[in-house]
C-alpha cells in the first residue's frame, strides 16, 4: 500500500502547481517573469503599487527545504521598507495554522528593531496567503480595527488570504471566460488545469507561470529535492493517520 501511495505522491507533484517549493521557485527569483508575478499578486490583492521588491529569503538549498516544520515562504521589502510575506498553503487554515500566521506577522514586526531602537522606525507587514479554502468571497482580508471598523491609526499588520476554492461560486456567477488575471492565477493553483483559461495575449500571467513550471521541472537538483520534500511529507501523513496495532479490537 505504501508503494501505491507514493507513486501517487510522485505524480501529484509532477501536475501541481501549487506546489510549496515551485512556488517558492516561482516568486523568490531575479527574474523579469518572476519580478512581474510578485508586483502583480502584490498590486493585486493588497493594491500596494509596489516599485521595487527584494527577496529577503531567495535560497532554496537541501538542508533548508527538508527541515523539519519549514515555511516555504516568499519574505521580500519594497522600496518603502515595507515588509511582504507571500506563501501557498494547501493544508487548509486549522486552528495550529491559524495560530502560525498571526505569530510569524508579529514575529516580522518584532525583528525590524533591536532593544533600544525607535517604535518609529518600523514598518507595516503584509502577509499574502493563498489557501485551500473556500468562504464567502476570494480575498479576505484582516487588521486592527475598531468595532466600527475603523482601521487603528498606524496599523501595522496586514493579513489577507486568497480562498482559492472559491473560484467554483466565481465561475458559476460569470463563466469561466469572464475569469480576471488574479482568478485564473488561483483557478491554475487549485485546479492543476490551464486549457481553459489561456489568453492569446503577450506577457500573460498565466503563460508565465506555466513556463515556469517548465523550467523548475527541468532543473534536474530542485526537481530532485521536490519529490523528496513530497516523500518525506508523506511519510508524516503515514505517521499520523496510520493506525495503531490495535486500533479496531475489541479488548
Amino acid at each position: 500500500e505504501i508503494g501505491v501511495r507514493l507513486v501517487g505522491s510522485e505524480m501529484c507533484i509532477r501536475d501541481s502547481f501549487s506546489n510549496d517549493l515551485f512556488f517558492k521557485y516561482l516568486l523568490s527569483r531575479d527574474t523579469l517573469e518572476s519580478i512581474k508575478l510578485r508586483k502583480f499578486i502584490v498590486k493585486s490583492v493588497t493594491h500596494l503599487d509596489c516599485q521595487q521588491m527584494i527577496v529577503k529569503n531567495p535560497e532554496i538549498n537541501q538542508n533548508t527545504v527538508l527541515a523539519k516544520n519549514i515555511i516555504l515562504d516568499i519574505c521580500a521589502v519594497d522600496e518603502k521598507g515595507r515588509i511582504i510575506d507571500i506563501e501557498m498553503q494547501m493544508a487548509g487554515n486549522s486552528n495550529s495554522e491559524s495560530t502560525r500566521f498571526q505569530f510569524y506577522g508579529a514575529r516580522l514586526l518584532v525583528e525590524q528593531i533591536d532593544t533600544g531602537e525607535k517604535y518609529h522606525q518600523l514598518r507595516p507587514v503584509y502577509q499574502i496567503i493563498f489557501i485551500n479554502e473556500d468562504d464567502d468571497r476570494l480575498i479576505k482580508d484582516y487588521a486592527f480595527r475598531d468595532d466600527q471598523g475603523e482601521l487603528e491609526k498606524e496599523n501595522l499588520n496586514y493579513r489577507y488570504f486568497i480562498k482559492m476554492k472559491h473560484i467554483d461560486k466565481i465561475i458559476k456567477e460569470k463563466g469561466i471566460e469572464g475569469l480576471n488575471d488574479l482568478e485564473r492565477l488561483c483557478y491554475l493553483f487549485i485546479k492543476n488545469e490551464y486549457t481553459a483559461i489561456m489568453k492569446e495575449r503577450e506577457e500573460d500571467i498565466v503563460e508565465m507561470v506555466i513556463k515556469m513550471y517548465d523550467k523548475f521541472r527541468s532543473n534536474e537538483p530542485i526537481w530532485s529535492l521536490a519529490n523528496q520534500l513530497a516523500l518525506a511529507k508523506l511519510r508524516t501523513c503515514l505517521l499520523y493517520t496510520s493506525p495503531s496495532p490495535r486500533d479496531g479490537l475489541l479488548s
